[in-house]
């Protein structure tokens, strides 16, 4: 059989292999994945195989150097982007660590082209690694879409979106509203 793991999106993805639950692995996706909203597969692959491919990895901090939130932030073109979690201490905690890095916790930047606080003004102590991900990918998507879309849009020309107008109207009932208001 095989396995379905949590990479962040909304449904689980299914893999090549059957692991044992709570299991942590990295997770290469088919390159029709980013254009299917659902039944997603990938395959793992050894963590160690995938560091090299990567031209533009960001950390995550709440210590980042910019947030999303700044109207500089943007991503650069890249052709395959890492982003990193931490545990609940963060990734400077992880990096503390792990002797085999030779790199004291502060000093965590140095192995990221980009250090980025994506929940600034998060209003508490910490949040949870599952919850970090996807508000954290949430966050991102929108500059990750323009690296895709500006991919995309070299060879051909845009189409031009036509604005619509919507008119919203409190009087008027819906199919949702409930008749016992």
């Amino acid at each position: 059989g095989k396995s379905f793991v949590n990479i962040g999106v909304r449904q689980p993805v299914e893999i090549d292999r059957q692991l044992p639950a709570g299991i942590r692995c990295t997770v290469e996706l088919e390159p029709s994945a980013y254009s299917k909203p659902r039944g997603i597969k990938g395959k793992v692959v050894s963590p160690s195989i995938s560091r090299g491919k990567y031209d533009l990895k960001i950390g995550t901090s709440e210590r980042g150097d910019i947030t999303v939130e700044d109207s500089k932030f943007s991503l650069p073109r890249y052709k395959h982007c890492l982003v990193v979690f931490g545990g609940v201490a963060g990734i400077e905690e992880c990096v503390d660590a792990d002797e085999s890095l030779g790199l004291h916790g502060d000093d965590s930047r140095s192995l990221f082209d980009l250090w980025v606080n994506t929940c600034p003004f998060q209003g508490s102590r910490t949040i949870r690694t599952e919850e970090a991900v996807m508000i954290s990918l949430a966050r991102l998507r929108p500059f990750v879409a323009k690296n895709v879309e500006s991919k995309d849009a070299a060879p051909k020309q845009r189409q031009q979106k036509i604005p619509v107008e919507v008119e919203f109207s409190d009087d008027a009932s819906s199919e949702e509203s409930s008749s016992e208001e």
